[in-house]
């Protein structure tokens, strides 16, 4: 049974979501979360970029990649959950806006998973790092809950559900 901090939470994420998505349509020029978006070397073109996905069909997803370690509040996740979905959507929209759409039009499925250090949080980007997948690495300024320059969230995708299950689908959801 969901409590009220649960329930309290959850809209709280869904909120940060939204509200990146807004505004993360206006946003052009960012350098937030490069990365590629593809599962094999970095295509030649960006013809090759967007036919990379081609094989794939189905679902599309955006995994979130919480450190739980630092025992952040509810809300400072969702910041910073939100941080790295504007920053990976920025980073799709530039490098992959067909693998983009395709998110889009299957519910912009964005999931939380947790990792229990940086270390291992660092495992999960170098991993999808280097199977060319698009990438935002959230570093907070620590004006609040945290030390400056913390790895807090990793935002993988969007990509298809295989690709990006290869690489999290060991992980335990937030």
């Amino acid at each position: 049974m969901l409590d009220t901090t649960h329930i309290v939470s959850a809209v709280a994420v869904v909120a940060s979501f939204l509200i990146g998505y807004r505004f993360g349509n206006k946003i052009t020029g960012n350098n937030a979360g490069k990365g590629g978006g593809g599962v094999s070397k970095a295509p030649a073109s960006k013809k090759e970029e967007e036919n990379v996905f081609s094989d794939f069909g189905g679902e599309y997803k955006m995994i979130l990649v919480v450190r739980n370690d630092l025992k952040m509040g509810k809300g400072k996740i969702a910041a910073q959950c939100g941080h790295a979905a504007v920053g990976a959507f920025e980073g799709a929209l530039k490098k992959t806006p067909s693998v983009l759409r395709k998110w889009q039009h299957t519910g912009q499925a964005k999931i939380a998973v947790k990792v229990e250090n940086e270390q291992q949080l660092m495992e999960v980007y170098r991993t999808a790092k280097a199977n060319n997948l698009n990438c935002c690495l959230i570093r907070d300024a620590g004006r609040t809950q945290i030390e400056p320059n913390s790895k807090t969230v990793l935002a993988i995708g969007p990509a298809p559900n295989q690709v990006i299950d290869m690489i999290t689908g060991h992980l335990k959801l937030l």
